[in-house]
């Protein structure tokens, strides 16, 4: 019992978990894990010197059992004269409407609700109750999908203001004194089951080790997490220079190419992974990062689909990756549009439809421009892509240029270059949309009818 303790006050030393007059909020699900941590912060709260409490996130997962769960914590912490706070929401219902798994969303909900509480009573920390088999089950999980040297870091025994004091410790271990110490806690039935992928590596894969390869598996794989971690540090601490300024802005990760010259492959695949896993959600796979690697060698205006939803593209001077979602792409087809019509294609709705002179209010929007419907053909407009050899006369520019030639003097990323769409009346180009009208459609003193065109997201 005292050797259980020691190793976690040990480990709570050497990594500085716990400053003196820390106000630490504890996870409490009333499983064991929680209930040990709770306990064990209870009896050393002197020498620790720390403010307590306790809150439960009630998920309405398991009816009668979710509020016998909520009752038995509070109880727990009225007889250890600890301050509890509890909260229910629908987890399920969550998860449904954001698509994700039950596990997620709990996770999601668990982590806001604690973060509220916090600032709500003025605490600074907040501790979960991880153990070390949660962290071999983690680093299992992440091995198996590919996620790279951060996955099968584990989970870290401090993030943020986060702390997971009893990481150190084996389930068994805890069972164990929970055992000879007569504490009671309460068993989620739900963790038994094995159709989440965590549980089946809990249940099947794990036992199994332990019983043809390695009786204390999730030790060695604890120790073997640290040292993935200290590698992972020092790794990040060599790119850190070259990725602390590098932003994503309107979905779109420019990394400039000059920078990934300066490391070398090893480098240069951890550098990829580490800015795209910061700056996007989903995770690349080993395909991907060869595929970015080929990219920057490649011509300027080349470009290749990620996994989640991503492309990369080739630049002069970057490399561009960038979400799909928001992408102004368009076009093996004309798009025909009356005089007074709306239209919606991929993300975007274009309207053109006429105004009253008086109405008129110009911006500086370049997605909404007015020009005058006394010089148009007729009522029927088309969108299409520029095509070589397209000309227009650019409003306040003399004579005419090239759309090429105008796309390039606004140094016009290539990518987004060769998607860009034009607006024609007849044959005239009206508008470069999103940038340029035609010198020949511009309202004057003696314009009498107007026409407004708008682009907009759909």
């Amino acid at each position: 019992m005292k050797k259980t303790e020691q190793k976690v006050l040990k480990f709570i030393d050497e990594h500085s978990l716990i400053p003196k007059g820390s106000k630490i909020l504890v996870a409490l699900s009333g499983g064991p894990d929680s209930v040990f941590l709770l306990c064990f912060l209870k009896k050393y709260q002197k020498r620790l010197s720390v403010s307590i409490s306790a809150f439960h996130l009630n998920h309405m997962l398991r009816g009668k059992d979710a509020s016998g769960d909520e009752q038995f914590c509070k109880h727990l912490c009225s007889s250890l004269n600890i301050p509890f706070y509890s909260v229910k929401k629908n987890v399920k219902q969550y998860a449904q409407n954001k698509k994700i798994s039950i596990e997620e969303a709990g996770r999601i909900l668990r982590y806001s609700e604690l973060n509220k509480l916090l600032k709500k009573i003025g605490f600074d920390t907040i501790a979960t109750a991880h153990n070390c088999d949660d962290n071999a089950e983690t680093v299992l999980l992440n091995l198996i999908k590919g996620t790279g040297l951060k996955g099968i870091s584990g989970i870290p025994e401090k993030r943020d203001n986060i702390i997971r004091p009893i990481l150190v410790l084996p389930k068994k271990e805890i069972l164990k004194y929970l055992e000879l110490n007569k504490i009671k806690f309460r068993i989620d039935s739900s963790n038994l089951e094995i159709d989440f992928e965590r549980n089946f590596i809990r249940h099947i894969l794990l036992p199994a080790i332990r019983s043809k390869l390695n009786p204390s598996v999730e030790n060695a794989i604890f120790n073997s997490s640290m040292n993935f971690r200290s590698l992972y540090s020092f790794l990040l601490n060599s790119t850190n220079n070259l990725t602390k300024d590098i932003t994503t802005k309107d979905s779109s990760l420019n990394i400039p190419l000059n920078r990934l010259s300066e490391l070398n492959g090893e480098l240069l695949t951890f550098y990829l992974k580490e800015l795209i896993d910061r700056n996007f959600s989903g995770n690349l796979t080993f395909k991907d990062i060869s595929s970015l690697k080929s990219l920057i060698y490649k011509q300027t205006g080349r470009s290749d689909n990620l996994s989640s939803g991503l492309t990369a593209y080739k630049e002069r001077n970057d490399l561009i990756i960038k979400e799909n979602k928001n992408s102004f792409v368009y076009t093996k087809k004309d798009i025909q549009l009356n005089l007074g019509e709306e239209k919606t294609f991929e993300n975007y709705t274009l309207s053109i439809k006429p105004v009253d002179i008086a109405a008129i209010t110009p911006g500086k929007e370049k997605s909404r421009e007015f020009i005058s419907a006394d010089n148009i053909l007729d009522a029927k407009f088309v969108v299409r892509n520029w095509k070589d050899g397209d000309i227009f006369f650019p409003l306040g520019m003399k004579g005419t240029k090239k759309i090429s030639d105008f796309l390039n003097g606004l140094k016009i990323p290539s990518h987004k270059k060769k998607n860009q769409l034009v607006l024609l009346n007849g044959n005239r180009i009206v508008w470069v949309i999103g940038y340029r009208l035609d010198d020949r459609f511009k309202i004057t003193k003696d314009t009498k009818q107007v026409v407004e065109l708008c682009l907009k997201s759909a």
